[in-house]
């Protein structure tokens, strides 16, 4: 999805939550036997899975983004959202700069968390790098260990619960290893494949994908306008049937990428939809693996 700024009423909203979460004390006057051990709050919903997944019956949590029709980039947090993210004990941010927004919430509340960056802390990248990591297959296993180990430091009374928890979510997780798999034994060395956005770049990279167009891509993903260049090439290397498949990121609307797809379609070059966010009603895991048996009905010649 394109990155959108802010306008003014939206900025000044943001800061007026930041103001709320500096100098009002949000704690909550509940009994504490009323609040479960592990309190998460996440920006985005498959995060909120994984987290609710480990913690079980010991834990309550709250994804931020909930819906397949929200964009990340135009996410406004409320001042309700606001007293929910100063009463847990466990955020976790995508990072990267992708939800900003919730990483200053955090630095401006009072309340004493442990926060779990996922794109830097947990996935190894540095800023500027791909900021997708949830289609990296290795991300979300490597979140539900770490996960495992940060409930059970909160509250150690039931670590192996936790661990017992995350094993078991682990199980759910190696089906879809099965399936990358064996999309990743039909990938031929040297394969070329052109992307509207890297989206699915991780996934791609996994597999032994060659991605041809990394300059049109971001200018697509930053909102500009790619240069006439790069259009030209992608425009050759389709009519030349030289790309393997195209991947388009199907809830973006632009008309540069819209007549490359029908260009793609019209030589013959099969077209991959993704998404940025989940769908809805689908899990991760059901997300997932929707999209990596499209790429194998593609590789069976069933586009």
């Amino acid at each position: 999805m394109k990155k959108k700024y802010w306008g003014l009423a939206g900025l000044v909203g943001y800061l007026l939550i930041l103001l709320v979460l500096m100098v009002t004390d949000w704690r909550p006057h509940l009994p504490v036997t009323t609040q479960k051990p592990i309190r998460v709050v996440t920006s985005l919903n498959f995060y909120g899975e994984a987290a609710t997944a480990v913690a079980g019956k010991y834990g309550q949590v709250t994804s931020f983004i909930n819906s397949a029709a929200t964009d990340p980039h135009e996410f406004q947090p409320t001042t309700a959202q606001a007293k929910e993210l100063s009463q847990a004990n466990v955020v976790i941010e995508n990072g990267l700069g992708y939800d900003h927004w919730l990483s200053d919430m955090t630095k401006a509340t009072t309340t004493q968390q442990t926060v779990v960056n996922v794109g830097q802390q947990v996935a190894g990248k540095k800023m500027g790098a791909n900021e997708h990591v949830w289609y990296d297959p290795a991300t979300m296993k490597q979140l539900t260990k770490h996960l495992a180990k940060v409930y059970g430091q909160l509250d150690p009374a039931h670590r192996r619960y936790y661990q017992a928890q995350a094993r078991a979510y682990l199980k759910k997780l190696a089906q879809l290893d099965q399936t990358i798999a064996t999309v990743k034994a039909q990938v031929k060395p040297g394969q070329q494949v052109a992307v509207s956005e890297p989206v699915f770049d991780y996934a791609l990279t996994d597999l032994g994908y060659q991605i041809v167009d990394r300059h049109f891509e971001k200018a697509i993903e930053d909102g500009n306008d790619p240069s006439p260049a790069d259009i030209q090439q992608l425009q050759t290397q389709i009519d030349r049937q030289e790309l393997a498949l195209f991947v388009n990121n199907s809830q973006a609307s632009d008309t540069t990428v819209k007549n490359l797809v029908k260009r793609a379609k019209q030589a013959g070059i099969p077209v991959l939809n993704v998404t940025e966010t989940k769908p809805d009603h689908q899990t991760y895991i059901e997300w997932m693996q929707s999209q990596y048996q499209a790429l194998r009905q593609i590789q069976e010649g069933g586009d």
